[in-house]
């Protein structure tokens, strides 16, 4: 961050990286794009020269921002925990304003965007440290509304009951939202409950048919509001109507659901439905039902809850806590279904095993709380030719020291899933490892690894692969073989029929089906070979497969994750290769035009940049950006890019 340099205004001072070391690149592009809409109005400096001034959001919002001895500080009415957008396009209606040479009015004490502040500067400090980082600003408005008015007692205390009376129907007047609470609790004090639950149904209803969605980079979007049904289910459950929000919640979770499926707004309508299940499930325990009753419900709910809807339900489960004849009778309600349900046959056939065996995970969790675990692993061999969740029965079968039929089940698995679910089948190969691994049998560990290296020749297999093969002690001979066939696809000899290693190769047999490539493969494998020369500090051998697979893109593929990589493994030794490969990685990425890809040029020309600093070259430097600028001179996004980059002062950009 800049420190003040200029002796009049700091501002001016302010380059782009200075910005975006402030509020981060997103923040910074959202806050340009609203300086140029025209969102900023009435900018003032206040009378001890911070900036000030209205920013149109999704409401008005009064915004201040200070140059102090730790650099840019802001404070804004927006329910934004941190440096938000409309600080930053204050800052550039300023600077944009300055290089106008404009007449920037100051404010008296008396504004009342002032005002607002003040109150946001008093409250916010221990409001704002419940708030996490990932929260969005959705999020943070609704925890803020749900936030107490503790601080409103001591001015309420003293009012008279007609001063109050006045007070509420000055706010049910204005608020509708207030005015609907006060009709809540006067219908319930009336006895009227099933009016209050119509109420609800209806607009559980009526919210279900619109779907959200957000549009994170326009800060635009529609995002259900549920908190009126939160609200009206917390009044409910003051009153003491469980059963009616347990009934009420059956409707809330089917049309939750329905809602979620057509929302796009990445959780917020979940959200704001979770937040009304939490109430259900505080009711649920209180409510009539009996205790077996209360636990299939819960049940019930999240077997057909797959947005993550009931996760509230933790709330109930510890406080109903269900008895060992409770667990006896939802067991064999659970088991009456899964004798009902149909067999996990044709096109639907992987939906129904998942459902299947999240139906039976639920009846085994009973059969443990009901005290009958004997019934566990026969079910578990039941439904494992039924679901292929043979990973469950060997799981049991080890946990039982029955480590025979869980290797019998092991092969048995295999063969049944490497084909149709090769995902299972590579679950299985691990279990059989792990086995042989608390035996210290280190020989055959290695021999699982090398297997799986051989089926998929990534650098992680090959690194899981050493660390075996070091154990056993015998990496120099496996690691030989696994260049070789990164080379050539020359796999090592296997051991003789009598079971010794060849004598090119010190690994036995596994003993299981081996696992089949899962595409062919050209040779050599440039990637693989370039990554484990990385990870071996070999740079030469980097190069050298680096040039055979840039040779032809087309045969070889196209990695920029990969070619980061190397330009950091050979940014020492070969700074000149470095940089001819970030420019490389730069100029593709302004070819696709968006954006993000002209963000991600950004990243690629500072290592650029970074390099030709310290070869002294910073004249190449200017000249390269100079031909960028008039190869692109069309592309505004991509210019403001290289703005950044410049180190300029932003006013002079």
């Amino acid at each position: 961050m800049s420190r003040r340099r200029s002796k009049t205004d700091p501002f001016e001072d302010l380059t782009w990286d200075d910005l975006e070391s402030w509020a981060g690149s997103s923040v910074v592009s959202r806050g340009r794009s609203y300086q140029r809409s025209h969102r900023v109005q009435d900018l003032a400096r206040t009378p001890d020269g911070a900036l000030i001034a209205w920013v149109l959001g999704t409401e008005k919002y009064a915004t201040r921002v200070d140059f102090g001895e730790d650099g840019l500080t802001s404070v804004c009415t927006c329910p934004y925990w941190t440096t938000c957008k409309h600080a930053v396009a204050v800052v550039l209606e300023y600077l944009e304003s300055a290089k106008r040479k404009a007449e920037i009015p100051t404010v008296t004490e008396r504004d009342p965007r002032l005002a607002n502040l003040r109150d946001v500067d008093e409250a916010g400090a221990e409001d704002w440290d419940e708030y996490d980082e990932g929260d969005t600003e959705d999020a943070i408005s609704r925890r803020a509304r749900e936030s107490p008015t503790d601080m409103l007692r001591p001015y309420l205390n003293k009012q008279a009951k007609e001063q109050l009376m006045e007070l509420i129907d000055e706010l049910a007047t204005s608020f509708p939202a207030v005015r609907k609470a006060l009709q809540d609790r006067s219908e319930l004090a009336e006895g009227t409950v099933q009016k209050l639950v119509k109420s609800v149904r209806r607009e559980i209803r009526e919210l279900g048919t619109k779907p959200g969605w957000q549009n994170y980079w326009d800060g635009e979007g529609y995002t259900p509001d549920y908190s009126g049904v939160r609200d009206r289910l917390t009044v409910l459950l003051e009153r003491g109507s469980f059963d009616e929000i347990v009934e009420l919640g059956k409707e809330l979770l089917e049309s939750g659901i329905r809602h979620v499926e057509m929302s796009h707004d990445e959780g917020e309508t979940a959200a704001q439905i979770v937040s009304c299940l939490n109430v259900v499930f505080r009711a649920l325990s209180r409510s009539s039902l009996p205790s077996s009753e209360q636990a299939l419900w819960a049940i019930e709910a999240a077997l057909s809850d797959d947005y993550d809807l009931c996760r509230g339900a933790d709330a109930f489960w510890e406080e109903a806590n269900p008895s060992a004849a409770d667990w006896n009778v939802v067991a064999d309600k659970l088991l009456q279904r899964l004798k009902r349900l149909p067999a996990a046959e044709g096109d639907d056939s992987f939906s129904r095993s998942y459902r299947r065996d999240r139906l039976t995970d639920w009846l085994i969790h009973a059969l443990q709380n009901a005290g009958r675990e004997d019934e566990i692993i026969p079910l578990c061999r039941q439904e494992a030719e039924k679901t292929g969740s043979y990973v469950r029965l060997v799981s049991y079968l080890v946990n039982a020291d029955r480590q025979e039929e869980a290797e019998q089940w092991i092969r048995k698995g295999i063969e049944a899933t490497r084909v149709k679910w090769p995902g299972i089948a590579q679950q299985l190969r691990g279990m059989q490892r792990e086995m042989r691994a608390s035996e210290k049998d280190w020989l055959r560990v290695a021999a699982f690894y090398a297997e799986d290296f051989f089926a998929q020749p990534t650098l992680q297999a090959y690194q899981e692969m050493q660390k075996a093969a070091e154990r056993a002690e015998v990496w120099p001979a496996v690691r030989a073989a696994a260049l070789h066939y990164l080379e050539t696809g020359e796999l090592p000899k296997k051991p003789s029929a009598k079971g010794r290693p060849a004598a090119a190769w010190p690994l036995p047999e596994t003993g299981l089906t081996e696992v089949s490539p899962r595409w062919r493969r050209q040779f050599p494998i440039a990637d693989t070979l370039i990554e484990v020369a990385i990870a071996e500090k070999r740079t030469e051998d980097v190069i050298r497969w680096y040039d055979r697979r840039s040779a032809d893109r087309t045969d070889w593929g196209w990695s920029a994750s990969l070619d980061g990589k190397v330009a950091r493994a050979v940014a020492n030794t070969h700074p000149e290769r470095a940089v001819a490969i970030w420019k490389q990685m730069a100029e593709d990425s302004i070819d696709q035009t968006s954006k993000s890809a002209y963000q991600t040029a950004g990243a690629y020309l500072r290592q650029v940049h970074r390099l030709l600093k310290q070869m002294g070259k910073e004249k190449e430097w200017q000249a390269y950006v100079a031909e960028l600028r008039q190869a692109n001179a069309r592309k505004r996004r991509f210019l403001e890019v290289l703005d950044n980059l410049s180190g300029k002062r932003i006013i002079e950009t």
